[in-house]
């Protein structure tokens, strides 16, 4: 199947799967775009178990509590795209796959612009008003995602709603993201190691003047509402309809390879992508 047999844009939600395979099946969907396989594909999808994802090159001795993790029951896995840890718990995670062919500026800092208005939209729907940060947050530093700020980063009356990362491949790329649903700061932080217990409370304090869940700006937004709200928002600013659709029989082919090969530990020799 090539792209001349594929028309509209897809909007797929893979529901619960587990932690491994929710990575497995973005990268699989690059994948098969790359090869014009798949159209462009905004996916949105949920966790089997509490989970953080670790950015590409993040250190996992240095800054996660794996003990921790394992005692309360929190999956790790190591995300195709850069940035810091999420914490994937309460939260709505989407991705996107989409390339230059389909008007996506080159540059990293370019395409998060472009993508960004997608997301702004998705919280307008929700009756937020947010803006793209500008913001780099450097006093404080963690291993938090949602503690520091990047050129995805998107806020609302100063504080961080919806965090970003993203990986190219040749002229394609996969953003993903997370907006926190309610409040799991404090939890998420007894996972995180920190030199001392005051340096630990003294990052949360300053994350928690930074950052807010959706529900402090919409208390009844269910996780549905949200997704509907981000296939609307797409839809909108990139004036293409996203078609719900499945996962080809190829792509949970390769998601499960990726698993098998890669997904399953948390370093890797040779990686698929190439982040820029």
């Amino acid at each position: 199947m090539t792209m001349q047999n594929v028309a509209a844009y897809r909007f797929i939600n893979t529901g619960i799967q587990s932690t491994a395979l929710n990575m497995a099946i973005d990268e699989a969907i690059l994948i098969h775009h790359i090869k014009d396989e798949v159209p462009p594909t905004l996916r949105v999808f949920n966790w089997e178990q509490p989970s953080i994802t670790l950015g590409r090159f993040q250190s996992i001795e240095r800054e996660i509590d794996v003990e921790s993790c394992k005692s309360n029951g929190i999956a790790l896995v190591r995300r195709p795209t850069g940035g810091r840890a999420v914490y994937h718990r309460d939260e709505f995670t989407y991705s996107i796959v989409i390339g230059k062919r389909y008007g996506i500026p080159s540059g990293v800092v370019a395409a998060y612009a472009y993508l960004s208005q997608g997301l702004l939209a998705a919280l307008a729907q929700l009756g937020v008003s947010a803006e793209i940060s500008d913001e780099r947050v450097k006093q404080h530093p963690s291993a938090a995602c949602f503690a520091s700020s990047t050129q995805a980063d998107l806020t609302s009356g100063g504080f961080k709603l919806v965090g970003s990362a993203q990986v190219w491949r040749e002229e394609s790329l996969l953003q993903q993201g997370s907006l926190p649903l309610d409040d799991r700061a404090s939890e998420f932080f007894h996972l995180l190691r920190f030199p001392s217990e005051e340096e630990r409370l003294t990052a949360l304090e300053h994350y928690n003047e930074k950052t807010t869940p959706l529900h402090t700006f919409v208390p009844n937004a269910d996780w549905d509402t949200v997704a509907d709200a981000f296939r609307a928002g797409f839809s909108s600013f990139l004036q293409t309809a996203f078609t719900p659709g499945e996962l080809t029989a190829a792509e949970w082919k390769t998601a499960h390879e990726l698993v098998a090969e890669k997904y399953c530990k948390l370093e890797w020799r040779k990686p698929r992508v190439t982040l820029v």
